[in-house]
């Protein structure tokens, strides 16, 4: 009965929230359509976070600002700012936490192009509230490093582990002084380790081992857990009977109390469950079975402890491992935002204040101060300004059955709004990238909102060879680029127009990186499927993905490459879009970056070179970028041009 009258009480505090919030967030549509303006959709000007200092004086805004991000510290009593932060060109900001009531420190590293995850190693920065004492605490250059915990009771002092290069990334605890950068060995990890984990209140209390041994299969070496006991100081190793080389184990975080650790593990599963480990009385209970996805991310409470794991089979679904106060205010926000992802982005030490971050679908993210006395949210920004939910297209998921009897998972975003509601829109499928591990998720996508505001509709299927859908799923897509995976697709083009959602003479494929790759290779598979086709940042020689680029050179890249490519090179020749040019038929946009490494342009030039010896009709756009278009100007000019190209070959 009480929780009862606490979610109504929740409930109606949000209602009223919501009948107060600004007009540019809620305000009625009374446009027939949505805007069209591409500096709505992909400007670099938008929030991405937003953290409350622990006595709530301070927010500390993480911005994008074109080709760096920026942090902007916000007075609340004035609402004016104190002072801001920039690392410099190409260089994006991360895990900024406050460390004092005045001080915060943060991660700076280089990064260049969208799609860009071979980073450059963080720097770890602190600076004053005030804009004074900035200084680079921790530079990577001899070790690399990972923050363990903010110690909540030492203001002097966080705890990191660092990974010397000469130890092959064996990782060392240490206290790291968040004023002047000095370092104190800890000595407080067992031999072998590769991962530290440490519980709430700053302790070491987990640590993983793995190796791999030359002989070795990819991904199926030897793994150990080690972990200490509450209140005790000895490490002990744990014994997990059903854990197999190969299966994984990722450590994620400890209870509000500290006694049960939690982790994911495919053991005994083909996807990856739940755990929990008791750290007093040594046992392991599931807590999830049967999941037909893998974890996805982590729910946090108000004083950072775990409380909860998201999973995706088609919308978002939460399993919370407690029952505690932040458990249930994060499931009273869901229930009264409806059913909005929420998350809690910061909070005050005394957990009475909470910025809240509520997104879907349909609203890219919103920020929300959040009292958790009173139940009273106060509206504090919109992540894109420019952007009315409710004129937004829903993501649906869908699922159909591929050729062979294998299930396909995917999302199809139809427009909400249509000149001419009687016939089907013209349909755009998208590929992901990756393509081992990636997958499609439910959630707010720039590029789906922009086309669909342009009438189209976009469909987006999680292949075989995804990640996410356990193990066999993910090895089931090895060796199969532009066959099987490529076949995926294709039955998921079918099935769209088979339920009438496309009309089947106005389809065309678009994807970057992998996405490119298989862009290419469904109008060479298919000529007559699809009317036209855009590779972006795309894959189009196999046998170059040994010879140029990031990979190449690098055994453990090769290794990977061995697994999912294999190196036959008549295989990789036969599956190649760069050796298969003649058989394209349709209309082709080629867009790169002239500075990618992770597929450089030797990609692009092979397959420009095979579409003029073939006479291939193509168009193009490179700049200078990487992995992705990041700098505003480039997207600016990019996502009219594959409006303008679509239009022209699809007659919408």
């Amino acid at each position: 009965m009480v929780m009862k009258q606490w979610m109504k009480g929740l409930r109606l505090s949000l209602i009223a929230l919501l009948l107060s919030t600004p007009m540019a967030v809620m305000a009625d549509a009374k446009q027939l359509a949505p805007p069209t303006d591409v500096r709505d959709y992909f400007s670099n000007n938008g929030y991405k976070n937003m953290v409350i200092s622990p006595n709530g004086k301070y927010f500390i805004v993480h911005a994008d600002a074109g080709d760096r991000d920026r942090l902007v510290v916000i007075d609340r009593k004035n609402n004016q700012p104190k002072s801001s932060f920039e690392v410099g060109k190409n260089k994006r900001i991360s895990g900024v936490h406050w460390v004092t009531d005045e001080r915060f420190i943060f991660q700076g590293r280089t990064r260049v192009g969208l799609y860009d995850d071979k980073e450059g190693l963080p720097n770890l920065y602190a600076a004053n509230a005030n804009g004074r004492q900035r200084k680079e605490i921790f530079t990577s250059d001899v070790a690399a490093f990972e923050v363990l915990s903010l110690l909540p009771d030492d203001p002097q002092h966080i705890l990191i582990s660092r990974y010397f290069w000469r130890d092959g990334g064996m990782p060392k605890s240490y206290l790291l002084n968040v004023h002047d950068g000095r370092l104190h060995y800890q000595a407080d990890q067992p031999e072998n380790a590769r991962a530290l984990f440490a519980d709430n209140a700053g302790n070491l209390r987990l640590s993983a081992f793995y190796e791999e041994k030359k002989n070795d299969e990819f991904g199926k070496g030897k793994s150990e857990f080690y972990f200490k006991r509450l209140n005790h100081e000895t490490w002990e190793r744990v014994s997990l009977d059903e854990f197999k080389p190969g299966d994984s184990l990722r450590l994620v975080g400890f209870s509000d109390d500290n006694r049960y650790a939690y982790f994911f593990s495919d053991m005994g599963s083909d996807v990856q469950e739940v755990f929990e480990f008791d750290t007093v009385d040594v046992k392991i209970r599931p807590i999830t079975q049967g999941n037909i996805v893998d974890p996805d991310q982590l729910i946090w409470g108000l004083d950072g402890s775990l409380v909860g794991v998201e999973f995706t089979p088609s919308k978002i679904e939460r399993t919370y491992l407690d029952d505690n106060f932040s458990a249930k205010l994060i499931q009273g926000i869901t229930h009264a935002f409806g059913e909005q992802r929420v998350i809690i982005a910061s909070a005050t030490r005394d957990q009475k204040l909470a910025v809240m971050l509520v997104y879907s679908d349909q609203n890219p993210g919103e920020f929300y101060l959040f009292n958790t006395e009173t139940f009273e949210a106060k509206f504090i920004a919109s992540r894109l300004n420019g952007i009315d939910q409710k004129l937004m297209s829903p993501m649906e998921p869908f699922s159909l059955e591929a050729r062979d009897g294998v299930t396909l998972n995917g999302y199809l975003t139809l427009p909400k709004f249509r000149a001419d509601n009687t016939t089907k829109p013209p349909l755009i499928v998208k590929v992901h990238g990756g393509p081992h591990g990636v997958r499609d998720y439910w959630g707010f996508d720039h590029e789906n909102q922009y086309l669909a505001a342009h009438g189209f509709a976009v469909l987006q299927v999680n292949f075989r060879g995804s990640g996410g859908y356990g193990r066999e799923f993910l090895q089931s897509g090895y060796r199969q680029w532009g066959r099987k995976m490529q076949d995926d697709v294709t039955d998921a083009t079918l099935w769209a127009i088979e339920q009438g959602y496309a009309d089947a003479d106005k389809i065309c494929i678009y994807g970057g990186s992998y996405g490119g790759y298989a862009a290419l290779m469904g109008v060479i598979r298919e000529p007559d499927l699809y009317q036209c086709a855009v590779g972006y940042v795309g894959v189009y020689s196999l046998p170059n993905m040994y010879e140029d680029g990031d990979t190449a050179g690098n055994a453990s890249a090769e290794r990977y490459l061995t697994l999912a490519i294999g190196r036959d090179q008549e295989e990789l020749r036969a599956n190649s879009p760069a050796f298969l040019a003649n058989r394209i038929k349709v209309p082709v946009f080629l867009v790169h970056g002239s500075e990618d490494v992770r597929v450089p342009m030797s990609h692009y030039h092979a397959l420009e070179k095979a579409f003029k010896e073939h006479g291939v009709t193509y168009e193009t756009m490179v700049r200078k970028e990487g992995h992705g278009f990041e700098k505003e100007e480039n997207k600016f000019d990019l996502y009219p041009r594959l409006v303008e190209f679509f239009q022209k070959h699809m007659g919408n």
